[in-house]
This record gives C-alpha cells, structure tokens and sequence, in this order.
C-alpha cells in the first residue's frame, strides 16, 4: 500500500520501479549462481570427473557474475529516474499547496518546521525508492530461494537452516511491530521540533552570547534535546533483547548445520554424498544472514520512508483549507463583521468574542488596545489568514469566503511593524507589490514613501543589493520601502499593523507622512499604539479582551471619559515624561 501510495508521484514512469525491483531480484539470483557453481566444481573434483565439465561451470559463474551486476546497474538506474520524478512532484505539489494555503498556516508553523517536513522528508523517500526499495525485493526473496533450494538438496539440513531463519523473522516482527511500529513517527516528530527550536536557537545566540547563557538557558530546545534522547535510549532498550537474539540467530547456521550434519555423516550409507551437501550449505547459509540484516535495515528504511511521505501528504492533502471562491472583487470596498468569534487552531477559548463593526468605503479606521486584546488578529480575519468560528465578514456585501484568496490578496496591501525584504535589490524589493510597474511608477512610489533621502545615500541607488554581501537598512528604512512596496500595489484595501512601531522620530515622522499620501482614496485599517498617529481617523475602535468596548472618533472617545480616554491621558503621561 505504501508502495502504491508513492508510485502515484510517479506519473508514466511508475513502471520504472516495478521493473527496476524485477531486475534487482533476478540480480540477486545471478549472485546464487557462482555459488552453486563452485558447489559443482568441489562435487565434479571430488568424484574425479572431467576437467572440461569444471572449466563449463566456471563460465557460467563468471558469466552469471557479470549478468548479475549489469543487471544491478540497470536495476539502480531505472529506480533513481522514478525516485527522481517522485521527488520532484512530491516538492512541487507540496509547494503549490503551500504557496495556496492562507496565510495562518504560516503563523501556525515555524519556517525550520515547514523546511523539514517537505525538503527532508522528500530526500528520505527518493533515497528509498532510488536505493533501499530494489535492495528491499531482492533481500525478501533471496532468503526465500535459498531455503528452498536447501530442501532439495538434504531437507534434514534445510530444516535445520529454516528454524533460526523463522526465528529471526519473529525477533525483526517484534522490533518492528507493536508499538514499536508508531516509534518512527515519535521520533520524526520530534526531529522536526529540534529542528524548529535549533533555528530559533541560532537566531537568539546574539542574546545568547550577550548575557553569558549556554544552550540549557532554551528550555524548549534543550527539553526537545533530552526527549529525543530518552525515547531513542527507550527504544533501543526495548530492542535489546530481540536485537540480540536476532545477531546470534544469524551467526548460528554453522552452528547447527555441523552439528546435526556430524550426525548424519556418522549414520549415512553415502558419506561422501553428506559432505558435499554440507558444503553447498556452508556455501550459501551466508548469505541469508546477510540477507536478513540487510532486510532488518531495509525494513526501517521502509518505515521512515512511509512516515516522510505520511508527514508530507499532510500538506498536500490538507483538506482545512480549499480554494472556492470567485476571481470578482466587489467595486464597494465597505468591510463588514457580523457577529464574528473566532479561536486559533487547537485552542478552546475565543481571542475574538462577537465582534460587530463597519468600515465604509475609503474610510480609515483604527483599532487601539492593551496588547493582547484582538487587534492584529482583526487584520488577520480581514486576510483570511484563518476561518472564523461563526459569525460573517463580509467587503461589499460578499462574504470573504466566497473570494479566492489570490483575489482577495491582490486587492489588499499589508505592511507589517516588522516589514521583510528580500535579498535583492531594492528595486526588485519594490516590485514585489507590482511585477509590471514601470520606473516612473516606482520612483513616485519611492517619493510618496518618504524612501528618495535612502536611496540618495546608497552606493547604487535603487539598484542596490539589500542583505547578504550588500547592503542593510534600518528598521524604520525598512518600513519605508515596505511602503513605497504597497504604493505601486495600488489596492483599494491597505492594513498597517503596528506600521511605526519601534521607529526612531525621524522615521515614525516620515512613515505618517507617507501612510498619509498612500492612504488617499483608500479604505484604510491601522492597529496603532502610538495613539497620536490615529488622531484624524474617521473611526477609532477600541479592543478589550476580544471585544469592541467604544468606537467613535478621538473627540467623541475622549468626551465619553472611557476606556479610550484613559488611555490618551497615559499615553500623554508617557509622552511628557523625561529622564
């Protein structure tokens, strides 16, 4: 089933790994082959036959020697180019899902957590189906051949060879069955959390290193450290036994083939008949030993392959979020929630309870509030980053639902309080809002966004490499690019969240002055702390622990000597304060 399940990647070239397991398998016989041969030679040379019937089987096994590992090679070529196709559309679709899914998805999982889950599980299973796979058919039926073959010659002795055969077959069953059988989901869970932590790790070692901590100061990574290794010391404990009778199963065929053949010698009429039996025995009994470990080690290549493509399919058979809706974006861009709640997966309590408001078309309305009060998750819901629990928001009337996310994208602006840029030039930074702007579009952008004194100082202008080998910005320059970003967008709809939000004055005053001219004509949404920088919006809403405690303009909120009002005299307290 599993097999199946991956050659589906596959396409036209799913023969190619059905064929390429045939080919290992009839390699893996042509390796019997010399065996026998030799078998023959020492029989042909004890009876004393012709040297020409000797010379004939030495052909065959050199013969049969190079057939086997032509066929190996063929066998090996065959599954990589299928491994190959599988693995390219295993990571194409699993990044078209991504690339679909809203934006929630992200915030619901870390960038080294998604990494790992489509690249690495992606190598594990073209790494089985290009090398383990064809190994896995040959080293299940060699076993097989070889014991039947034995039961031809003597079946006392291929009786004697098939008791530690079944034996070990039992111990492989046990280390791998049970509940040993989830182990290599456990473990791959928590790789994938160690992977997660690592990267928050490494990005924390400037504070790291700056208070004099070691990696126990990250109790989550270190936790993660230690269990992974108490369930990988607890596995590993509980395959001792097995394991070892396993190893000493397999390290016993002499052992029992001498023993019962010195038996048999001494009561034979045909002695020398014994002999030579007990020397095609000797001659091949190695090789299910190595069979078997081979196919111990396969069997667990086997099971982390099925849990990578499992952890894979998770994405792309995430059926929590289907594109439906329709390519029209309504011309009236009036926002409206009804009765909205909404809680972030896994968790029980609502972070938005019943939240009713409207915004009107080219209206700029603000959202203030204690941290933690539903602000940002507003401008979350507005994106569609999740699905509410009940209730409706609607833009001109149409439920967001019935919009495909693209569409619904393409008409809204975000900017962020920790706007990113890519590596690449600030003029490619730029684009990203609009692929197809023209430079006179870009430098109005770069004027409204208050950007024209950075690009100024800048060793190549707007044709400056930002980031790795190039150059860096500061965190409000940054935000002024991001601006200038949603300028050439140019959609009905823009949403800053927190958009001045650790600037210096100099930028907080550039960064007003540009949400200012780019606001013109839009319906606008802002969460600030910063109360002075929503003091002309025509509607100010103020959160509360989920909930819209008042809403007005900064004149009537202040009058109503609310929620709002207090927090204006403190925020004047802070402002007035000095050192």
């Amino acid at each position: 089933m599993f097999n199946s399940g991956l050659l589906k990647y596959s396409g036209k070239y799913k023969y190619l790994t059905v064929l390429s397991c045939v080919l290992s398998i009839l390699s893996a016989a042509m390796s019997i082959v010399p065996l026998v041969c030799i078998y023959q030679i020492i029989r042909l040379y004890v009876e004393n036959l012709s040297t020409k019937s000797i010379m004939h089987y030495g052909e065959i096994a050199v013969i049969s020697s190079v057939l086997g590992i032509a066929l190996y090679f063929v066998a090996l070529s065959l599954a990589h180019i299928s491994a190959f196709r599988v693995a390219k559309n295993l990571k194409s679709q699993a990044i078209n899902k991504v690339i679909d899914m809203p934006l929630g998805f992200f915030e619901m999982r870390s960038t080294g957590e998604i990494r790992k889950i489509i690249d690495e599980n992606t190598i594990l299973t073209e790494d089985f189906l290009a090398h383990k796979l064809p190994d896995f058919a040959a080293t299940a039926i060699m076993p097989l051949i070889i014991v039947i073959s034995f039961f031809f010659f003597d079946w006392r002795l291929g009786v004697v060879c098939f008791i530690p055969l079944i034996i070990s077959v039992i111990c492989i069953k046990i280390m791998m069955g049970g509940e040993n059988k989830f182990m290599m989901g456990k473990i791959m869970t928590l790789q994938e959390q160690m992977n997660k932590e690592a990267v928050e790790y490494v990005r924390g070692i400037p504070i790291i290193k700056v208070f004099q901590q070691t990696v126990f100061s990250f109790k989550k990574f270190h936790n993660t450290i230690m269990s992974y290794r108490d369930l990988v010391a607890g596995y590993a404990k509980a395959c001792r036994m097995p394991k070892t009778i396993f190893g000493v199963m397999l390290n016993s065929f002499f052992v029992f083939l001498i023993a019962v053949a010195v038996v048999l010698f001494n009561s034979a009429s045909d002695p020398i008949a014994v002999f030579l039996n007990l020397i095609f025995f000797i001659l091949l009994s190695p090789l299910i030993s190595t069979t078997m470990m081979r196919l111990m080690m396969t069997g667990e290549n086997l099971i982390q392959a099925k849990e990578a493509l499992n952890r894979i399919e998770t994405i792309i058979c995430d059926g929590s979020y289907i594109e439906n809706g329709s390519d029209e974006f309504p011309e009236n861009t009036e926002i409206v929630f009804s009765d909205v709640c909404f809680s972030y997966p896994e968790q029980e309590k609502n972070v938005i309870e019943h939240v009713s408001f409207e915004i009107s078309k080219n209206q700029k309305v603000a959202f203030v509030g204690l941290s933690g009060s539903g602000k940002s998750t507003i401008l979350s819901l507005i994106g569609k980053f999740f699905k509410v629990n009940s209730g409706t928001i609607t833009i001109g009337s149409k439920n967001i639902n019935e919009i495909r996310n693209s569409e619904l994208m393409k008409n809204i602006s975000f900017v962020f309080q920790d706007s990113k840029l890519f590596n690449g030039t600030l003029l490619e930074n730029i684009r990203v809002g609009n692929p197809n702007a023209s430079l006179e579009e870009v430098d109005k952008a770069i004027t409204v966004a208050q950007c024209q004194s950075i690009i100024d100082k800048l060793p190549n202008g707007i044709n400056s490499i930002y980031g790795s080998k190039g150059i860096f910005l500061s965190g409000g320059e940054r935000q002024r690019i991001a601006l200038a970003r949603a300028f050439v967008k140019d959609s009905p709809i823009i949403v800053f969240d927190e958009a001045t939000s650790g600037c210096d004055a100099e930028n907080e005053f550039y960064i007003n002055k540009a949400i200012t001219e780019i606001s013109k004509n839009k319906t606008v949404i802002l969460v600030a702390h910063r109360l002075n920088t929503v003091i002309d919006a025509d509607k100010i809403i103020v959160m509360e622990k989920g909930k819209i405690v008042e809403q007005g303009t900064h004149n009537d909120l202040v009058e109503n000597n609310g929620a709002y009002a207090n927090m204006w005299k403190q925020y004047q307290g802070a402002s007035d304060w000095r050192l």
